[in-house]
């Protein structure tokens, strides 16, 4: 996040000051739209978000994802509860489940009281709430709409890793949702220069370095720590790119073995490559 194009005000906030961060204008202001009991928390959030990806400026950008990404919390909040949709009655529940925090109890309430009132910007949330709760899942990490939409270009033998690989970088970020910007870092990592042409990325001198890597390894034979039937190893060794190949090995043997099995047959293959 450069601070090129980026107008910086001097905002009155010793929490951001404290942690070397400075507010884009346009972001503080917007912030002042949000309802005034929820605005010193998001203030504090958008500065922990801050500190934990190592920007120092919270953007507009920033803030848009970071909200979005709440909403999907939240989403994913109510439908634990056992609600498909935002309903009042979901925030009774919420509460009965909060009772023992008073606090909690308080912001429900207030969210309740701001999601009532007949405001054309009330119904806008409460729209984006929906679309959320049709698209977030009860367990797991959740993806928004635009990474959905970035993945349907991954070429199908890197899918299954790259969405692993892809949700573990963001436990390591601390993300609570899973953005196309993860998706770029991660897939600058591990994916050849054509299939970040496929997906419109930009291919450097180093991607081309690396696929040259790939090119001399990819005939390189399987490593496999147990017996395999030819049919299976012809199947696995067609997997282009040697690291992944490798990790579609490791996590498939490891099935095999939980399932208490000790070759790994077409039929195991088959049924195991999916976890992978």
């Amino acid at each position: 996040m450069g601070t090129q194009e980026i107008k910086i005000t001097d905002a009155d906030h010793p929490y951001a000051k404290e942690n070397g961060v400075v507010w884009a204008e346009e972001a503080w202001e917007r912030v002042k739209h949000a309802p005034e009991f929820v605005r010193p928390g998001i203030r504090k959030l958008m500065v922990q978000r801050c500190v934990k990806r190592g920007f120092k400026i919270v953007t507009s950008d920033f803030l848009t994802e970071i909200r979005n990404e709440s909403m999907m919390l939240v989403s994913k909040r109510v439908k634990g509860f056992g609600f498909e949709e935002l309903s009042m009655d979901a925030f009774d529940v919420a509460k009965e489940k909060m009772r023992e925090s008073p606090r909690k109890v308080e912001v429900i309430g207030e969210i309740e009281d701001f999601l009532s009132m007949r405001t054309e910007k009330k119904d806008d949330i409460v729209e984006k709430f929906k679309s959320y709760m049709e698209v977030t899942p009860t367990s797991g990490v959740p993806w928004s709409k635009e990474a959905k939409e970035k993945m349907e270009k991954v070429p199908a033998f890197v899918l299954g890793m790259a969405k692993q690989t892809i949700e573990g970088r963001a436990r390591e970020r601390g993300d609570k949702m899973i953005t196309p910007d993860i998706i770029d870092e991660v897939f600058t990592n591990i994916m050849p220069s054509s299939a970040k042409e496929a997906m419109g990325m930009e291919v450097t001198e180093e991607d081309l370095k690396q696929d040259e890597q790939i090119n001399k390894d990819k005939d390189a034979p399987v490593e496999v720590s147990m017996k395999w039937e030819d049919d299976a190893l012809d199947k696995v060794s067609r997997i282009p790119i040697p690291f992944i190949r490798n990790m579609a090995v490791k996590r498939i043997e490891q099935e095999v073995t939980k399932a208490g099995k000790d070759v790994v047959t077409m039929d195991l293959f088959e049924q195991y490559r999916f976890t992978f």
